[in-house]
């Protein structure tokens, strides 16, 4: 299922960067096309982020053979659910970290290597910073929580049931 995933993911992100490379131009001028143009894309783009801060996640939780489980379903925004019971404080610190990794290289790429007289690209930068607000506010607390108590917070996204379960349940 993870390679599902991936290639989804993959998938949104190439079709984000062809729109871009197709579009973002438009947004150098001034006017409603412009507008439009740089808030659209440059909202597909800082979108990106979160794909790359998700992934970043997984990676770290990979890098320490985290026990984790794959999304139940393509339709989920997360690729995966980390496992807080089975899991060391040490991995679910890794697994913290892969995500922040993640956004810095988001927010690295949007200052780097995006032209700044576009629209598109000040609505993509601030993207990756509300990115980065995000892990201070709803990230940074569970860490500190962990370091404090000695603890993991529970992290588990909800994992769909697939379609056969629900009926089941019903």
């Amino acid at each position: 299922m993870y390679a599902k995933l991936f290639a989804r993911d993959a998938a949104i992100v190439g079709a984000i960067a062809l729109l871009w490379s197709l579009g973002a131009r438009a947004s150098a001028g001034s006017g409603p096309i412009a507008d439009f143009t740089g808030v659209l894309l440059g909202t597909l783009l800082g979108a990106c982020s979160l794909i790359l801060h998700e992934w970043g996640h997984f990676a770290g939780a990979l890098a320490t053979r985290s026990a984790m489980s794959p999304a139940a379903s393509l339709k989920s925004v997360f690729s995966f659910s980390f496992d807080s019971k089975r899991n060391s404080q040490r991995s679910f610190l890794a697994m913290t970290a892969g995500g922040w990794v993640g956004t810095a290289v988001s927010v690295a790429v949007a200052y780097a290597a995006l032209p700044p007289e576009l629209l598109a690209t000040r609505v993509a930068r601030g993207m990756a910073l509300v990115s980065v607000a995000l892990v201070v506010v709803t990230e940074i607390p569970l860490v500190a929580s962990a370091l404090w108590t000695g603890r993991i917070p529970r992290v588990e996204t909800r994992r769909e049931q697939p379609p056969e379960a629900e009926r089941a349940a019903a």
